[in-house]
């Protein structure tokens, strides 16, 4: 393992450029000792270390010494002007109301304490008192939750009030506030979409109905949108190379084709959007049928973010972002804790530089790279993920650089033996197992 702990990327300058964090899927575990804890299928995993071992979730003092160690890089790196948490503050296997509740409480307690700067937040399906499953009194829980959410993102009254944030976080776990003038946040329910959600789907059409109002308010008062969520509306990379069809959607298929029609219909007014709950770095674009890719118009994209949570045998990781003066987004800064080297050794975690997007990807466009004096100053546009997305299937370096990248987040579950570059394509550009199925097809693959 290298331990060459760098900042930021060495060939790109952002000084004094806007910044942000990404944290997400702490999956904070109070009950594990010194020597073993459950793992991702309910077996035991041991280990012998004080901060606890990849294939367990978060203890505690690993969890103080991450919101510490992001604390110090936010500082450090400068001009932080917010921060995101993308859901699944909880373990895994908890499933009960007051537990949840408590363990949202201890995440947001270590948040509060270390970071200064405004922190919005979005629910994970670990989050729910019953995984993937909302309570029957949902509102009492959404109540108890936005308690403990609220306070972090230092909103005026007047914000929260303006968009009635706390109404609709308590009647169905999602809101929106205004981070500036310039600038305002959607966090969305994205458990109400899975495909292991047991709510009604009228409620989940009555959220996106709701989305294509805060829009569409937001593109006439010339308001930028950042979206935040759990689970992407995607299909799953894992399932596909397990050869498991009936497991590939990640949101019911109705609620994907109408937040594709939405959110393509204001492509212009959303900056970018971010998931995470695959504690993998990826990203996914969907072009809309019909749609030339002349512009953002007519795409569907998002970044998915890696966790903190070493449960899945991954290294712990969280991200810096860096957008220019009207919020596009310039690139995504990388950082991990080699956790289990330092399991080995028995000594005091560290966070360490990993990667830039930028820096990783940015010359295997060649139209972008050769066009383009200035990398920094190029945003990461839904064309430039399209034609990113494209050369995975004729460049081998590209090919890669990303599952290098996917590899170092999520090691243990992908077996890059059955994923092939072509496959990797269709799961990153169609949403949906039939469009899955065809995409395949035309590389003389099968699902």
């Amino acid at each position: 393992v290298s331990l060459n702990n760098l900042l930021a990327p060495v060939s790109l300058n952002y000084d004094g450029y806007t910044k942000f964090g990404i944290i997400s899927d702490l999956h904070l575990d109070l009950k594990q000792n010194r020597t073993s804890c459950p793992s991702w299928n309910g077996t035991l995993t041991h280990y012998q270390s004080r901060y606890g071992s990849t294939g367990c979730d978060t203890k505690y003092n690993f969890a103080a010494l991450t919101v510490n160690s992001f604390s110090d890089l936010l500082n450090d790196v400068g001009n932080v002007d917010l921060v995101f948490c993308l859901g699944d503050f909880v373990n895994h296997y908890t499933n009960n109301f007051v537990s949840n509740r408590d363990l949202i409480s201890n995440s947001s307690h270590l948040f509060q304490s270390k970071l200064s700067v405004p922190i919005y937040s979005s629910l994970g399906n670990n989050d729910m008192p019953d995984d993937y499953l909302q309570p029957s009194n949902s509102s009492q829980f959404f109540e108890s939750i936005w308690m403990r959410i609220s306070p972090m993102m230092n909103a005026s009254n007047e914000s929260l009030a303006k968009h009635k944030a706390k109404e609709t976080f308590i009647s169905g776990g999602y809101f929106t506030v205004e981070h500036s003038k310039e600038l305002q946040i959607v966090s969305l329910n994205s458990i109400t979409f899975s495909v292991k959600s047991n709510v009604n789907i009228s409620l989940g059409m009555q959220q996106l109905q709701w989305l294509s109002h805060v829009l569409s308010d937001a593109e006439v008062h010339g308001r930028a949108v950042i979206i935040i969520g759990h689970i992407c509306p995607s299909l799953s990379l894992f399932q596909i190379s397990n050869q498991k069809a009936n497991r590939t959607m990640m949101w019911k298929e109705e609620f994907i084709s109408k937040y594709n029609e939405i959110v393509s219909s204001y492509a212009d007014v959303i900056k970018f959007s971010l998931f995470s709950h695959h504690h993998a770095n990826l990203w996914f674009i969907k072009q809309m049928q019909g749609q030339e890719h002349e512009s953002n118009t007519g795409f569907v994209s998002y970044h998915v973010l890696p966790s903190i949570s070493p449960i899945y045998e991954n290294e712990p990781s969280y991200s810096v972002g860096i957008v220019d003066n009207q919020w596009n987004l310039l690139d995504l800064w990388n950082y991990f804790c080699p956790l289990s080297f330092y399991t080995r050794q028995d000594k005091e975690p560290q966070y360490l530089f990993q990667f830039s997007f930028k820096e990783s990807y940015f010359n295997y466009d060649d139209e972008n790279s050769n066009t383009h004096g200035s990398a920094e100053d190029f945003p990461i546009s839904n064309e430039f993920l399209f034609n990113l997305t494209s050369r995975l299937l004729d460049v081998h370096d590209m090919q890669y650089t990303y599952k290098k990248i996917l590899y170092n987040s999520y090691q243990f579950l992908f077996n890059f033996a059955k994923v092939s570059p072509y496959q990797m394509f269709c799961v990153m550009t169609e949403d949906a197992v039939e469009g899955l199925k065809k995409c395949l097809t035309n590389y003389k693959f099968t699902l």
